[in-house]
């Protein structure tokens, strides 16, 4: 008896990699040569499912067994999330890698060419994964389908690519065959975009979607970003080279996402919803991980757009004594946007609404606002006591943001009207049920908003994240803005994934703002099931 593969992690990740080499394997089978039960096996085959799901991808089953009946490019992309996800049990060959990545550091360096550290990483593993899987005789092979390279570039406007390329070559490492090279072509531009693109337009249609896809979340999060230049130029780049990478198959693991939905639910979901709509022309799906890199630039944004913190300073010393203690404030706290000094007299009939704090080198009666006294000479102590509360100040600003949901009257009403807890076994069911709920004066138009859902859901699976999907439809078809929220007793297929809670969206254009409270309502749900669902039943009329 093999003992290592009573060690679950290690049974799990062998089986893995036996599903990546296409073999045909059954629950009996393994749990014979494994020496476990049936029931570990299922457990085990229940987590590598969730791995693919990742990927939006899945396992199939037949008389054989449980197999992979996908492409070499779909193979490597799972394996590159394991290895990215720094899982130990992966076997690496760190000779070949290493010598990978000395090569491409080399040859990007000398060609001065501008990429992240971490599109380094994942140009150099794709590489090391295209030779380890041609080693054991699996190669990549196009399909000739990539319609967003058609639409961007032409692969030969693009030789330094090859040069790249060339240098892993004469090393005596690997000859790669045209389609690699074409697939490779796609992930190193789509990584080193601000490089490739300094002599080529990216074209205003691109752009003009941008625009329309800042609107878009500028009305849902209701803050205008729209004249914000550095937020449209950083999206066009990188939504440009994300379709590069889209189109190559390539997968970009977020470190920090579970932090970036935790923070920020609100943003998170009001982005997830409008990129729905923004890739819906180009028939791509976006994973999490790409949804909270694009989520990040709009919270750059909205960092930007916040005024910074002000404060006042009481000093009845004289302007010397004051001009020396603001310098010191300013030191030690630079992100001020103004510190205001005042005496004492003037501070009684001043508006404080716009003021964080006060400092104060006397005791000055109770105000409406934090008071810091320090002494005139501003000594240590007192820069540490004036840190501490500035930093305080921040960290109490981002728990409000973080806080639970409450509902305001306007989103109980939106959402009180239509909670349902029901039993369906099939996902057309459950959506067939809600749409017959939905209120139309024209038949024809509720025909045309049903359609738009199911074509959505073609393109794009509107799962999101914990049992939870947002199905919705083409905003020209909404007569009312409406939401119905179905609570399932037992999950059901969805795609890859399984759905426990269906929220669908029936929202008009000029109810866009409207979403961002729903999308919060959801990403707490997401967080935590069980509150979400006792709220719901709190309001549900």
């Amino acid at each position: 008896m093999n003992t290592q593969y009573t060690d679950s992690k290690i049974r799990r990740f062998t089986i893995f990699k036996r599903l990546l080499n296409y073999e045909h394997l059954s629950y009996q089978q393994l749990s014979e040569e494994y020496f476990v039960s049936r029931s570990s096996i299922a457990n085990d085959i229940s987590y590598i499912k969730k791995q693919f799901a990742k990927e939006d991808l899945s396992l199939t089953f037949d008389n054989s067994g449980t197999f992979f009946n996908g492409n070499e490019i779909q193979v490597q992309k799972l394996m590159k999330r394991v290895i990215l996800q720094r899982e130990e049990v992966m076997d690496i060959d760190n000779l070949l890698m290493n010598q990978i990545a000395n090569v491409f550091h080399e040859a990007i360096e000398k060609r001065e060419i501008d990429i992240p550290e971490s599109h380094i990483e994942n140009i150099v593993l794709s590489i090391y994964l295209i030779i380890f899987r041609s080693k054991q005789g699996y190669t990549i092979k196009l399909d000739g389908k990539n319609q967003l390279g058609r639409l961007f570039f032409e692969f030969d406007k693009y030789p330094i690519v090859y040069d790249l390329l060339k240098e892993v070559e004469k090393c005596g490492i690997y000859h790669f065959s045209t389609d690699e090279a074409q697939h490779l072509t796609y992930l190193i531009v789509g990584s080193g975009l601000r490089f490739f693109l300094k002599d080529e337009k990216i074209p205003f249609s691109f752009r003009d979607r941008i625009a329309i896809l800042i609107q878009k979340v500028s009305e849902g999060l209701r803050v205008n970003l729209t004249q914000d230049n550095r937020l449209e130029e950083d999206l066009v780049v990188h939504l440009y080279q994300l379709f590069l990478r889209t189109d190559a198959q390539t997968t970009i693991v977020n470190p920090l996402i579970s932090e970036i939905k935790q923070t920020y639910p609100s943003l998170f979901g009001v982005v997830w919803f409008a990129l729905s709509d923004f890739c819906k022309p180009y028939q791509i799906n976006l994973s999490d991980d790409e949804v909270g890199f694009v989520a990040i630039h709009f919270q750059a944004a909205v960092e930007r757009l916040k005024k910074k913190n002000k404060i006042l300073f009481v000093c009845p010393n004289g302007i010397g004594t004051s001009s020396y203690v603001s310098a010191k404030i300013r030191r030690i706290l630079p992100d001020i946007n103004s510190i205001e000094t005042v005496s004492t007299s003037k501070l009684k009939s001043m508006d404080l609404s716009d003021v964080d704090f006060i400092i104060s080198t006397v005791m000055i009666s109770e105000q409406r606002k934090p008071v810091v006294t320090i002494s005139p000479m501003v000594t240590s102590k007192d820069m540490k006591k004036i840190m501490n509360y500035y930093i305080d100040l921040i960290i109490y600003n981002e728990q409000k943001i973080t806080e639970k949901f409450e509902f305001s009257y306007e989103t109980r009403e939106l959402i009180g009207k239509d909670i349902i807890f029901g039993n369906f076994s099939t996902k057309k069911d459950a959506l067939d049920y809600l749409f017959k709920r939905q209120d139309f004066s024209d038949e024809l138009l509720k025909e045309d908003f049903i359609s738009s859902v199911w074509e959505r859901e073609k393109l794009q699976s509107t799962y999101f994240d914990n049992g939870f999907a947002v199905p919705h439809g083409n905003p020209a078809f909404v007569e009312k803005t409406a939401i119905s929220i179905l609570i399932l007793d037992k999950a059901i297929p969805w795609g890859n994934q399984m759905v426990d809670v269906i929220v669908l969206l029936l929202i008009r254009e000029e109810d866009v703002e409207k979403v961002e409270p729903v999308m919060n309502l959801i990403m707490q749900g997401i967080e935590d099931k069980e509150w979400f669902i006792s709220k719901m039943m709190e309001v549900r009329e």
